[in-house]
């Protein structure tokens, strides 16, 4: 199951995610004004989104002064992630400047091409001003010390996912500057 098989729009989408993320680092129910506060919405928007995801089995509502909103696990399904895996930090930079992100997943496709390398990267969170052809560098990745270098190409879901075409890749990677 995923959020295009319940057919979310790109604000619940947007506001599903933050939860999830705000709820992964807290571990304790979000309010509706950092939702709001992190999907630059009014706290009234967010609360009528999470009617809506909550009538979908998405959400729980906790009442009380420490409540807020929590995600069920059919939400870490519909967003195709594993509730209790956390994903890797990695340094991504976006021309030239650090974005503070997680990247879920690096998937490389047409490696066999030599011309035509292209990278799937999904991020836990929603990058806000990327556009097509910007130049972005990801890594290097925990396990294999990747690092994966290129320009975005499209720009997939809610933001939160892009493909790059790969200009330069280096396993394991070797900081020049050392």
């Amino acid at each position: 199951m995923d959020s295009n098989t319940l057919d979310l729009s790109p604000p619940h989408q947007s506001a599903l995610t933050t939860l999830v993320n705000e709820y992964a680092e807290s571990d304790s129910p979000v309010k509706s004004a950092r939702i709001a506060e992190q999907v630059n919405r009014t706290e009234g928007s967010v609360k009528n989104q999470m009617r809506k995801l909550s009538a979908l089995g998405l959400v729980d509502s906790v009442p009380g002064p420490r409540g807020g909103y929590q995600p069920t696990e059919k939400a870490f399904q519909a967003l195709e992630r594993d509730q209790d895996a956390d994903g890797e930090k990695v340094v991504v930079a976006q021309n030239f400047e650090r974005v503070d992100v997680t990247v879920d997943e690096v998937t490389l496709t047409n490696v066999h091409h030599p011309t035509d390398c292209r990278a799937r990267v999904h991020f836990q969170d929603i990058l806000d001003g990327i556009d097509i052809g910007d130049a972005l560098a990801v890594g290097p990745t925990p396990e294999f010390d990747l690092v994966v270098v290129g320009e975005v190409l499209e720009i997939l879901g809610t933001g939160d996912e892009v493909i790059l075409e790969i200009g330069k890749m280096e396993a394991p990677f070797v900081d020049e500057a050392l």
